[in-house]
Order: C-alpha cells, then sequence, then structure tokens
C-alpha cells in the first residue's frame, strides 16, 4: 500500500511574533503568473533546504504512519519587511515554479511584530492556476518560527485583502485546503489522491503568531502547492472539522473537556489519513478516539502538535463518532473561555483529511456542547 506522507520538520528559522492592535501595512498586491496544465508533479523532497532560512531535518514519523524525506526543498521567493512595529512590509506574490511547470509559490507579504504581542496576519490571493481546476497532490509550507498556525483557507475575504493586514476577524472555521502548526510541513497525497481546488475559488491566508520574546522580528510565509492529473484521481481529499465552539476552564490543574462528534447519517463510510489536534498554552494532554476505541492523536504538545498518519487509513461508517478529550492546567486564578488567543482563552479542537468526498466537501461539527452532530459543508466554493 502506499503510504500518505506526513513531513514536519522543524526548522531553524527567523523568530516571528505578531503584536495585538496595529493594522497591518501595505505590501504590493500579489501578482499571479500561470503553470501550464498537466498531469504529475510530485515532490521528493530529498535534499536540498527549505525556505525561508530553514534547515532540514529528519522525517518524524506518525503513530501508525510513515514520515520520510530530508530537508525538503523550497522554491519559493521571499521579500524582506520593510515596516517597524506591527506594520506590514514586503510583497505578496503567487510565482510558477520553472523548475516544475505544475508547482506555484504563494508568499505572503513579509510583516514586522513587536515583541510580547499575539496577532493574526492575513492575505487574499487570486486563483494561483490561472483559473483552471485542479487537483492538488502535494500541499508544503514553510513559517518563520513562532507561529501557533497557518490555515490556507478556500475563497477570498470579502472584500478581499491583497495585502498582508491583521486579520478583521480570526474566528473563521471555515473549509481548508492546507494546515500547519509546525515551521515545515510537506503533505503528500499517494497516487489517486487529491484535493479539488476549482479555478474560480481564490485563497485566503492566515497566520498566528504569539511573540513571548523580546525583541521584535520579520515573519516571513510560504506556501507551495503541487496538481496533478484530474484523470487520475480516485479517492478526493477534504478536511474534517470537530471544533468546540462553547468551553469553560475554571481554575487549576487537571480540568477536562471532552465532546462527541458523529459522522452524518447522510454521507457515505470515510476513510481517515490523518488527524492533528489543537489547543492552547494551557492545553497538557490531548487525547483523541473513535466510537470503535481506536485511538487517533494521544499527545501532550499544544504549541507545534504533531500530525499522525494513519496507515492503513482509519475507516468510519455513516453514524459512528469521535470523542476527544482537552486536558488543562490553568493556573490564572480565572476561567478560560474559548476564544482566539493562545493566551488568554482556550480551544479543543479535532482535525482530519479523509476521502472520500465525490463533491470535494468538508464534514464540520461546530459544537457547543459535548455532543454534536457532524454537518457536510461545501468545501469548493462555486
Amino acid at each position: 500500500m502506499q503510504t500518505w506522507r506526513v513531513v514536519a520538520l522543524m526548522a531553524a528559522v527567523l523568530g516571528l511574533s505578531c503584536g495585538t492592535g496595529g493594522s497591518g501595512g501595505s505590501g504590493s498586491t500579489g501578482s499571479a503568473s500561470g503553470s501550464d496544465p498537466g498531469a504529475g508533479g510530485s515532490s521528493d523532497n530529498a535534499g536540498g533546504s527549505s525556505s525561508p532560512g530553514a534547515s532540514g531535518g529528519a522525517g518524524s514519523s506518525g503513530t501508525g504512519g510513515s514520515a520520510s524525506g530530508t530537508g525538503g526543498s523550497a522554491n519559493g521567493t521571499t521579500n524582506s519587511g520593510s515596516g517597524s512595529g506591527a506594520a506590514g512590509g514586503g510583497s505578496g506574490s503567487v510565482d510558477a515554479s520553472v523548475s516544475d511547470p505544475n508547482t506555484v509559490t504563494i508568499t505572503m507579504g513579509s510583516f514586522v511584530v513587536p515583541a510580547g504581542k499575539e496577532v493574526f496576519m492575513c492575505q487574499d490571493f487570486d486563483n494561483p492556476f490561472n483559473g483552471v481546476d485542479v487537483a492538488i497532490g502535494t500541499s508544503e509550507s514553510d513559517m518563520t518560527a513562532g507561529s501557533h498556525h497557518l490555515h490556507v483557507l478556500y475563497g477570498e475575504d470579502s472584500p478581499a485583502s491583497k495585502t498582508v493586514s491583521v486579520c478583521q476577524n480570526p474566528f473563521e472555521f471555515r473549509s481548508l485546503l492546507h494546515v500547519a502548526g509546525q515551521p515545515h510541513l510537506v503533505t503528500q497525497y499517494p497516487a489517486g489522491m487529491a484535493a479539488k481546488l476549482k479555478g474560480s475559488v481564490g485563497l485566503r491566508l492566515q497566520a498566528h503568531y504569539l511573540n513571548t520574546a523580546s525583541a521584535d522580528y520579520t515573519a516571513n510565509v510560504v506556501v507551495r502547492l503541487t496538481k496533478v492529473d484530474p484523470a487520475t484521481v480516485t479517492k478526493w481529499v477534504a478536511q474534517l472539522y470537530f471544533n468546540r465552539t462553547v468551553l469553560s476552564v475554571p481554575p487549576g490543574n487537571n480540568q477536562q473537556v471532552s465532546t462527541t462528534c458523529t459522522v452524518p447519517s447522510t454521507y457515505g463510510p470515510i476513510s481517515l489519513i490523518s488527524g492533528a489536534s489543537h489547543m492552547h498554552s494551557r492545553g497538557i494532554h490531548y487525547v483523541a478516539n473513535t466510537s470503535a476505541g481506536t485511538k487517533l492523536v494521544d499527545t501532550t504538545e499544544w504549541d507545534e502538535p504533531p500530525i499522525v498518519a494513519y496507515d492503513p487509513p482509519i475507516g468510519l461508517n455513516p453514524g459512528d463518532s469521535i470523542t476527544w478529550t482537552c486536558t488543562y492546567d490553568n493556573q490564572t486564578g480565572g476561567t478560560l473561555n474559548f476564544g482566539d488567543s493562545a493566551q488568554k482563552n482556550e480551544m479543543c479542537i479535532f482535525l482530519a483529511r479523509f476521502y472520500s468526498a465525490p463533491s470535494g466537501d468538508d464534514i464540520e461539527c461546530q459544537s457547543a456542547t459535548a455532543s454534536g452532530a457532524g454537518q457536510v459543508t461545501n468545501n469548493v466554493p462555486q
């Protein structure tokens, strides 16, 4: 069986933080250059160094899966920031790879952020494949160290922000093409699998940074997407997004929040190929299991949680459920509520990639209580 690969290489890159408040400065509008339609184009990530300024490490393996590749290569260009404080700096861009015509590189505008602050920075991009429907076989990201997460969201904001700026709405719980919680991450599907990206759909990049250092520094975020021939795809991959949207964590150690969500009864059998957790800074333990008792995730990491690859994939039928539990150590003296701040709020989320999604649709459960029902959402806006 071919193995779905998640390569998470911890990169020794320049530090990055984001400041609360302040408006993102202007960067020049990203320009898109086309790539020719065609088949093939998967990256091996062997040798080379990852950009911006990242040295490749050894591939780490997830539970039940394998991770391979050393030092993924990064072909994208980076732009140096020229602003100060929370201002945006360099230009955002979309460029076709010279070495691989099936790959495009999306670069957020660089931004400089102050010490001791936390912000969400966003930028919208036109469709990177010149308006042609494509099948994404590989997605890769590089971020300056210090990011809590990177979301590559289907669809631009309204109105679109073509320059990097402070996100107007950090609570963008919507369909994801790529998600990363590490400085360098490669998601590569085996032959026959891909995620859909329609030519009418642009992309929005959201980077969440928390800077606990005493100095300001500049942030760079780069995403690479590689297409494959859609005629070869038999299993379409989409996002499973199970989120506890209302929670309270009282003061004290070993405080727990558990949630259970079901696979929609109207959705055919699915197979999970990877899973990941999401907590904030008071999270000390995370566990997720299927209703059949299969363990999906077990980690004590909140800042850079590992992505777990499932080999073989884990099957779920309509009506099956997933239960995930977050344990917190709350020494703030007050109650922590659900929210976007990694310092002042908490979250408890289970994320996974699955097949088959014939229309490329997500399965989401945005539950305010301990028990919720998953819903099918449109992952490929028209």
